[in-house]
Formats: structure tokens, C-alpha cells, sequence
């Protein structure tokens, strides 16, 4: 029974051990797991050389971070690649084989888990780079481009970054993201045009701006200001941020604008470089004053009513009842006009019927 007894513990033993190291091997990470690779990056939308070049950089701002993620906790050690992997510029020229730029990282060591940035790279930091290599003729048009403005000609910049585990096993992963520049440097105003007599209540102000992001303003021109500048002193009756470069006057939430009353506005354009180095580009002051008296829409209406076809009547008298507003600009052949310009464009036409062909309304 003993003999029967001890070959029963001894079997229960071993069957425990087996159980222990299939439990063992089956929680070992898997070559087919792999390194996982994150990249998080600076939403800039200018660049100089030595930004993208940062190996040589001698006051480098930090552009990039990458986490790597060793399998199942391991300790690796990996080879990271930094490459400028396509550039495709505005004015058409493009390149990516060779990639424009590409930097190689001596082996280092990663434990469980290890973040680097850019500013990691170079002599006695914690990632060195082994090789920096440019596309000769990529460089020479950047160099050429550069040199007046310090920064890179506007285009697309897409970056790839992969990290490769040499040892213990050979596993690879990479992220990546696209920069677009614009290298915005000045913001025009479009409309209202400066010192416009005859602006709606509800205007939509349009501009030019490259960038991603820019703010308007608005001031009401107050008695005893004599000029633009002093009236943006004030308080602003409005100002917003926004993605676009227009912005349409509210119906509500706002203090109104009043016919006859002249305001000033601006735009702020928001430049992004590295390092956290924005700066605002500021545009020109401009007036407009409110149209006073019959409103714009009113003898728009009217105006249109007489030069279309009677059939249309409904459609105005529907327009009057609900007491729709003009709360757009007017474009004739793409261009921005004035309420008044157009006025006087229909008069044309209505009192010389002989020069138009057909007459639609949308």
C-alpha cells in the first residue's frame, strides 16, 4: 500500500510539475507577438532644417516621442530607424525612393518598456544614431529654399519611424504621421472690403490664412474715436477662434450690429513650430459701417422681383412673410460684391432687357 501510496504522490507530483512548466512556456511571449511601436508628434505646420535634422542640431526642440513596448514585458534589444520617408511639395516636386532623409540608431536596450524622443539622438545621449543619411538632391533644393526664411518649402512631410528587435528573437514594428507646412506668413482680408458703406447685419467675414487655426475680432467704432487703432483698445463685441478662414456673424448670443454704426476688425493667424515656438500673424485693420435705412435684402428683394419672370412672385412674398435675412456674401463670377454693385447690375439689366438671354433663380 505504501509502494501504491508513493507512486500515487509521485505521480500527482509530476503530473504538478508538467502542469507548472507547460504553464510556464505557454506564458512565454511569442516571437509572432512582436514590439509594439507608438509615435505621438508636434502638430506644427513649419519646419527649419536642423528641425528635421536634429542629430546635427545644436539647439534641437523636441519633435517626436516613440514608445516601444518589449513583448510580454521582456527585455530586448532593438534598432530604431527615423526616416523622412516622403516629401511631396507644393509646387509638385516629389521624393521617396531614396527616402529624403534617413537616420539609424546604434543598438540599445529596452526593458519591458522605453520611451525615446528625438532629443535622445546624438553623441552621449541616451539613443546614438550610427548613420544620417540625406538624398543629395532633396537636400540641395531644402538648402536653396531654406536659407532666406529658415524654413522648409510648404508641402506634405511624411515620417516613419520603426524599431527592430535584434535579440533576443527578430520581430519589427514602425508608426508614423504626415506634417502638412504651409509656412503661413500674412493674413488678407477679404470681405467686408475696408470702409464698405453698405454691409448686412449678419455679414460673413472671409480671409486668407495658411494655417491651421486663426481668430477674428471685432469692434465697435465708438463716439469720440477718431481712428482704427484707437477703437481696438476696447473690448471686442466679438471674438472667435476657428479652423476656416470665415466667420458668419450670429443671430443671437452676441450684442447686435447696428445700421449706421461703423466697427473694426482683424485677424490673428496662428503659426506652429517646434519647441513650442508660436507666434500670431496680424492683419490690417478694416472698417465697415452697417447699411442704414432700407435694408439691403429689402431692395435686393424688390430689385430681383422686377428682373425675374412673375412665377417667382410666390417665392418672394414666402421670403418676406418669414422674414428671411441675408447672411452671406454676394459673389458674381467667383468674386466677392458688394450689395450695392449688385443693385445697380440689375437695374442694368431691367432697363435693358435686350442684354440678357435667360434669368434663373437658386
Amino acid at each position: 500500500m505504501n509502494r501504491g501510496g508513493n507512486f500515487f504522490a509521485n505521480g500527482v507530483a509530476a503530473l504538478v510539475v508538467a502542469t507548472a512548466v507547460l504553464l510556464a512556456f505557454s506564458a512565454a511571449p511569442s516571437p509572432a507577438q512582436g514590439i509594439i511601436v507608438k509615435v505621438a508628434y508636434a502638430p506644427i505646420n513649419v519646419l527649419s532644417l536642423s528641425d528635421i535634422d536634429f542629430t546635427k542640431s545644436s539647439t534641437p526642440q523636441w519633435f517626436f516621442s516613440v514608445d516601444i513596448t518589449a513583448p510580454g514585458g521582456s527585455t530586448i534589444v532593438a534598432v530604431a530607424t527615423v526616416e523622412l520617408s516622403k516629401v511631396v511639395l507644393s509646387s509638385g516636386e516629389q521624393w521617396s525612393d531614396p527616402p529624403p532623409l534617413k537616420i539609424v540608431s546604434k543598438s540599445f536596450v529596452v526593458q519591458g518598456s522605453r520611451t525615446f524622443t528625438n532629443l535622445d539622438f546624438g553623441p552621449g545621449k541616451g539613443i546614438q544614431d550610427s548613420s544620417s543619411e540625406w538624398n543629395p538632391d532633396v537636400k540641395r533644393v531644402f538648402q536653396d529654399v531654406s536659407l532666406p526664411s529658415g524654413q522648409l518649402p510648404a508641402g506634405t512631410y511624411t515620417f516613419t519611424i520603426t524599431v527592430r528587435e535584434i535579440f533576443p528573437v527578430s520581430s519589427e514594428a514602425g508608426d508614423g504621421f504626415s506634417l502638412l507646412l504651409t509656412n503661413p506668413s500674412s493674413v488678407e482680408l477679404f470681405f467686408p472690403s475696408d470702409g464698405d458703406q453698405h454691409v448686412s447685419q449678419l455679414p460673413l467675414f472671409q480671409w486668407m490664412f495658411d494655417g491651421a487655426q486663426s481668430k477674428i475680432s471685432i469692434f465697435e467704432m465708438l463716439p469720440g474715436q477718431s481712428s482704427l487703432e484707437e477703437a481696438v483698445q476696447g473690448v471686442p463685441l466679438v471674438t472667435q477662434e476657428t479652423t476656416t478662414p470665415s466667420f458668419q456673424f450670429p443671430s443671437g448670443g452676441v450684442r447686435s450690429l447696428q445700421p449706421g454704426h461703423t466697427y473694426v476688425w482683424y485677424v490673428e493667424g496662428e503659426v506652429r513650430a517646434l519647441g513650442g515656438r508660436n507666434s500670431l500673424l496680424k492683419s490690417s485693420l478694416r472698417s465697415f459701417t452697417v447699411e442704414s435705412g432700407p435694408s439691403a435684402v429689402s431692395s435686393l428683394l424688390d430689385e430681383l422681383e422686377l428682373t425675374l419672370d412673375a412665377k417667382y412672385k410666390p417665392l418672394f412674398d414666402q421670403i418676406r412673410s418669414e422674414g428671411l435675412s441675408f447672411t452671406g456674401s454676394i459673389r458674381l463670377n467667383g468674386a466677392a460684391i458688394q450689395a450695392s454693385e449688385l443693385l445697380e447690375i440689375l437695374k442694368y439689366f431691367r432697363t435693358h432687357p435686350d442684354a440678357v438671354q435667360s434669368a434663373g433663380l437658386e
